[in-house]
């Protein structure tokens, strides 16, 4: 009786041949035959090739979906981000904020966006400060005005605050270069009981004052308007509108690639395997 001589072990190269040659049409049988094996071991590693290909492709399809919802997840962080850059209402923020942004700077350690995030954070209470400053050297100012003291002294107690307000939303405003308001046009006078008006300055209240001093605080108004200009507070609030639109445009700028390009370099901590 002959003796039967072992097959080496069938591996995976060889496996992975069978599986090529069965679905190109050639049979179990003819594999078999082809390679002196017995055809019952032709077509087990035929079958264990098949299973071993789909687990690959559904670890590759997981790994893909995963990688995915990774990378939009730094997408839409940094939708959310440009959105609140321009002003708009962020309605849902992630729970997971906090740890997107960390894998984020993860991936883009280098980026000029963590510089120009943190100036975008800083520069509104830089300016929050100032407009504090000018204010208080605002009001300070008015009402020591020996212009105004004869309109208080005949009890014209509103004029002095609506000056006030007037101005200092010009403090606000003009350095953004947004349109200021102009004496001709802005200072309404509504007729009130003889002898006197309610006098206003666009959302400035000054109440009911005699006809009389209406030029006396259109004076006032136009003179301090053109010297909040010089003020050492309203220069600077100018350069620091000027540097947060700068820090805006180059924010949505560097975000805007994150956004459109749906891919982001590098890895973090939170990468699929």
């Amino acid at each position: 009786m002959a003796k039967r001589v072992k097959k080496p072990p069938v591996e995976l190269e060889r496996r992975l041949d069978w599986l090529r040659r069965y679905e190109q049409g050639e049979s179990p049988p003819e594999i078999a035959k082809s390679d002196h094996f017995d055809v019952r071991t032709v077509r087990r590693h035929i079958e264990q090739a098949k299973q071993e290909r789909e687990v690959k492709e559904a670890r590759s399809m997981v790994l893909r979906n995963a990688l995915e919802k990774h990378y939009k997840d730094m997408c839409d962080y940094a939708q959310r981000l440009d959105s609140e850059i321009i002003g708009k209402t962020v309605e849902t923020w992630s729970v997971h904020d906090e740890q997107i942004r960390a894998a984020l700077r993860q991936h883009l350690p280098r980026s000029p966006i963590w510089a120009y995030l943190n100036q975008f954070a800083t520069l509104p209470q830089r300016i929050a400060k100032l407009k504090d400053e000018a204010d208080k050297k605002l009001e300070e100012a008015v009402k020591s005005d020996s212009r105004l003291a004869t309109l208080v002294s005949d009890g014209e107690i509103g004029v002095i605050p609506g000056i006030i307000v007037a101005l200092s939303l010009q403090i606000e405003q003009r350095p953004q270069g947004i349109s200021r308001l102009n004496l001709e046009d802005d200072l309404i006078q509504e007729s009130a009981e003889e002898g006197f008006v309610n006098l206003r300055y666009g959302i400035a209240q000054m109440g009911k004052v005699k006809k009389e001093y209406v030029t006396i605080i259109r004076e006032v108004l136009q003179d301090w308007e053109s010297r909040l200009k010089d003020w050492e507070e309203f220069r600077k609030l100018e350069k620091c509108f000027v540097e947060l639109r700068r820090v805006k445009a180059n924010l949505r700028d560097q975000l805007a690639v994150i956004i459109l390009r749906r891919i982001v370099p590098g890895r973090c901590r939170y990468c699929p395997l």
